[in-house]
């Protein structure tokens, strides 16, 4: 058997070089983040903002407005917390960025969620799609970035952070 080619550089005390490390090396790493909406998509006008009045509440995230069906993607890695469908959000999922310590959440998607409490997401993994579930007008994605590991936690405008998202690439899928 032939002599196994040899590493230099940081690879040098571990021995050969393997097809598991030079796999590894060639294999990019999808960090995200990713802008949620895959496809044509617009934030709407001053009611769809953070801070809108609401009949009897105030507005806690950005609507994003998109054809139905058009895919929803988690925007980094993360934790599910929650997923459900209720009253005012319709088909939810909230989910938990270690990272950046902030939960982000997405409402009124035109299906369940297939994923559940304590299931691991990749950035750029669908986590469904744009729908019109709950108390709505139009299709649209009602997204939310709370404070801390929790979905209930203190809300913050995400316009920013969406904005700063928008002309990343997409995910491949």
């Amino acid at each position: 058997m032939p002599d196994q080619p040899r590493a230099a550089g940081p690879d040098a005390k571990y021995g050969a070089i393997t097809l598991e490390t030079l796999e590894k090396r060639a294999r990019p790493r999808v960090q995200g983040p990713f802008f949620p909406v895959i496809g044509p998509r617009d934030f709407g006008e001053a009611d769809a903002r953070f801070g809108a009045s609401r009949s009897g509440h105030t507005h806690e995230g950005q609507d994003v407005f998109a054809a139905s069906g058009t895919p929803l993607v988690a925007v980094s890695d993360g934790t599910v917390l929650e997923t459900g469908n209720d009253g005012g959000r319709g088909n939810f999922i909230a989910f938990y960025d270690p990272k950046r310590d902030q939960t982000y959440v997405y409402m009124h998607m035109v299906e369940p969620t297939p994923f559940a409490a304590g299931d691991e997401l990749k950035a750029g993994e669908q986590v469904g799609a744009v729908g019109c579930t709950g108390s709505c007008y139009g299709d649209h994605l009602h997204f939310e970035i709370r404070a801390g590991e929790d979905p209930y936690g203190a809300p913050r405008d995400p316009l920013e952070d969406l904005e700063s998202w928008k002309d990343l690439g997409k995910p491949s899928r």
